[in-house]
């Protein structure tokens, strides 16, 4: 998916679990194939040509709203430490700081979020490696440890979640938003749906295998809820676009007046639509967990 060759994989279901992943996975050494141009969040706001402005501006509300889902369930003050995995591109780091004054921390596996602009990022601590084994300040421990729509990537999310816990107060808060597999917008789009992002999602979590996963990594669920920060639109939106078939290395700029009016007049429709139905989820799942 959201790739400039054609290649088909293949999803399984555990029989004991429940889990959906992706089998068999692509060895991590051949991952860099699949983020090319045609790659849309590597793109960013560039991609959209002469809305650029219109797509940076929805970028910082999805930013505030993780800032306030935060704040929601967990007291952030100068003395709070934060650490942002899969930080990508460090803006939720860089609105957390805007509202209240605390320690910043960010991990990715690639530097090129930040690389190209370093003193936007100065008062965030940024690093870059694998958060099983990269070199994290364990003394004081987090107390807030955030996963914007990461942990569907990792490769081992069960050990990711065990380090983690060993990194982080006893009184903190996990935050994991994810795809979430139980939604409507799955049933809908099936192999389109663009949750799968094959192959660089390697899991497809719901509620209850999102509550195994934590329970056995050391943590104690809070809540998880179908929504998420995210607008479910923009799932459904490239769900649609490769039911489409379209080029994703293409520029953007032509798509984004139906994207506006489809957000404006189809996805209302769509969604009381589905509720009509009984169905419930929209395509996003946010779990919180405190240590176990």
């Amino acid at each position: 998916m959201m790739h400039d060759v054609a290649e088909r994989f293949s999803f399984a279901r555990c029989a004991r679990c429940g889990l959906v992943y992706l089998d068999p996975r692509v060895s991590p050494a051949e991952l860099g194939r699949y983020y090319t141009a045609a790659y849309l969040p590597y793109r960013g706001p560039d991609a959209w040509g002469r809305w650029k402005p219109l797509v940076e501006s929805g970028l910082r509300k999805t930013d505030r709203a993780r800032v306030a889902r935060v704040r929601r369930h967990a007291r952030i003050g100068p003395q709070t430490r934060v650490l942002d995995v899969g930080c990508g591109h460090p803006t939720f780091l860089e609105a957390l700081g805007r509202v209240v004054p605390c320690t910043r921390v960010g991990i990715d596996f690639s530097g090129e979020g930040w690389r190209e602009d370093p003193g936007r990022w100065s008062g965030i601590e940024l690093i870059e490696g694998d958060p099983r084994v990269a070199d994290l300040p364990s003394e004081p421990g987090f107390d807030v440890v955030t996963m914007w729509h990461y942990l569907e990537h990792d490769y081992a999310p069960h050990e990711t979640l065990e380090r983690l816990r060993g990194l982080v107060s006893g009184e903190a808060r996990l935050f994991i938003e994810v795809p979430d597999h139980a939604s409507w917008s799955q049933e809908r789009y099936t192999q389109h749906w663009a949750g799968y992002h094959t192959p660089r999602h390697t899991a497809l979590w719901d509620s209850d295998t999102m509550r195994v996963l934590l329970e056995r990594s050391g943590w104690e669920v809070e809540s998880i809820e179908q929504t998420g920060t995210l607008d479910p639109w923009v799932l459904v939106w490239m769900s649609r676009q490769e039911r489409a078939g379209i080029d994703w290395t293409e520029s953007m700029e032509s798509r984004f007046p139906a994207f506006v009016l489809g957000r404006a007049l189809l996805w209302p429709a769509m969604r009381l639509q589905e509720r009509l139905r009984g169905r419930r989820g929209d395509g996003l799942l946010t779990a919180v967990a405190r240590p176990g």
